[in-house]
């Protein structure tokens, strides 16, 4: 196997990026993979897939002036990797001052613009010799932020090997949308990003929709790669009991936040206005890190903590439906219309029936809709939700046909061994061209 650096995301089984990528990289040898990593990653790496991990700390990130006078000294170097048995990776619950900062300080910051010049990482001498031990032959990345950018253009110079970046959502087009200098910052970061484009060896997305998009926009072929599930671990095992069997009940089971909680709260109206009018009764339970505080606010929906990854198979098979949904605002259409998520394959391979609820123009509605494996919903008015609910929870017929083509086309598309083979041939291909162009030049 190719010996791979990363840089962008980290291992970990909570988040649908760290998911992704712990199962893209499962096959590979844990000494042929290292990862640069940030503050983001602080309290949330896995081992299990790699252990060489580098920390970005005061060598490489510094505030601009009058900011540095608030940066607290953090250490850079490898991080010591400390194995435990009770969790697959390691949970981080912020304190009141992450929280000040995520919601109060960087909101003001990303609307004046300073959040795209306060601050910059360099390559440090400490983090090149640390490459250096490792020697990677392929350089990974997934950007997503202006800083995270220009770091990856400064190391794809500094080290000098293939290059291969990888677009988990469409964060180039949200990121300088807003507040002062807009047009400025959006046009700029654009042009940024072209610049990584044109230095990568290799360019992958997350979907087809997103494939084509980038391919017009910044001239340079896109190839999908999404979120394998493996077959042995997720595909439905015989006699699972119904999660409650005298209800109807609905899962979605994720992250919260931006692009997902608008459309959550709908959801959960609909689901009210169903339970008044109707025999059958709905439960929505809504699985997330934390919880949140509207749903106090409804009688049927419930909050339901994170349990383990390996028990999330046999949870959702037990569900009567999973639910996959995307707000419909202006700014959530443009971040996640081209993202695919992690838990789709995830959940198409329970033979659990699927309710999409997401804008049409939305990669994931439009894949749900093509292949039929999905209820599709693309109107979040509680009003309508709670007439496509009727429709949908009596209608037997099309459960069964929704769900076993779901689980048909997770087999063919999104099986691990499948994708991981054709994952693991697109790194080998790059370094044979790489040594061809080595041995044309002696």
């Amino acid at each position: 196997m190719p010996k791979v650096l990363i840089f962008g995301q980290s291992f970990n089984a909570n988040t649908g990026g760290g998911v992704t990528l712990t199962n893209l990289f499962g096959d590979w040898d844990k000494d042929d993979l290292a990862v640069i990593c940030t503050s983001h990653a602080n309290g949330n790496i896995s081992p299990n897939v790699c252990d060489n991990y580098y920390f970005i700390g005061s060598d490489e990130f510094h505030y601009k002036f009058p900011f540095n006078y608030f940066q607290r000294p953090s250490p850079s170097g490898k991080l010591p990797i400390v194995y435990t048995t009770t969790n697959e990776s390691f949970s981080y619950k912020p304190g009141w001052r992450e929280l000040i900062i995520q919601n109060v300080l960087y909101p003001m910051l990303d609307w004046s613009g300073l959040m795209h010049v306060i601050s910059k990482m360099e390559v440090s001498a400490n983090l090149l010799k640390w490459v250096d031990e490792f020697s990677p032959d392929i350089l990974y990345i997934q950007a997503s932020t202006r800083e995270s950018l220009l770091f990856a253009i400064k190391l794809s110079e500094k080290i000098k090997v293939p290059v291969i970046i990888h677009q988990m959502d469409d964060w180039v087009s949200t990121v300088g949308s807003n507040g002062l200098g807009s047009r400025y910052w959006n046009r700029k970061i654009n042009g940024e990003f072209k610049q990584l484009v044109q230095r990568a060896d290799l360019c992958l997305s997350i979907s087809d929709l997103m494939g084509s998009e980038y391919q017009r926009r910044y001239g340079s072929k896109f190839k999908t790669f999404h979120n394998p599930v493996d077959l042995d671990i997720w595909e439905p095992k015989a006699n699972v009991e119904k999660y409650a069997e005298k209800e109807c009940s609905i899962l979605y089971a994720g992250r919260t936040g931006f692009g997902i909680a608008t459309s959550l709260k709908a959801f959960a109206s609909a689901v009210e206005r169903f339970n008044e009018t109707s025999d059958i009764k709905i439960k929505f339970y809504i699985q997330t890190a934390e919880e949140l505080a509207w749903t106090q606010d409804f009688q049927h929906t419930i909050h339901r903590k994170l349990i383990p990854y390996d028990k999330l198979p046999q949870l959702f098979q037990s569900m009567d439906f999973l639910l996959l949904p995307c707000d419909f605002s202006d700014k959530a259409l443009k971040f996640l219309k081209y993202s695919m998520p992690t838990k789709a394959p995830e959940y198409m391979i329970t033979g659990t029936p699927i309710i999409i609820l997401a804008p049409e123009e939305t990669a994931i509605f439009q894949y749900g809709k093509e292949y039929n494996w999905a209820f599709t919903i693309s109107d979040d008015d509680p009003d309508f939700l709670y007439k496509r609910l009727k429709e949908i929870v009596s209608n037997t017929e099309a459960k069964w046909e929704i769900s076993q083509n779901a689980l048909k086309l997770a087999k063919a598309r999104h099986s691990r061994k499948v994708v991981i083979k054709e994952f693991t041939q697109e790194f080998q291909k790059l370094l044979e061209e790489e040594e061809q162009c080595d041995y044309v030049s002696f």
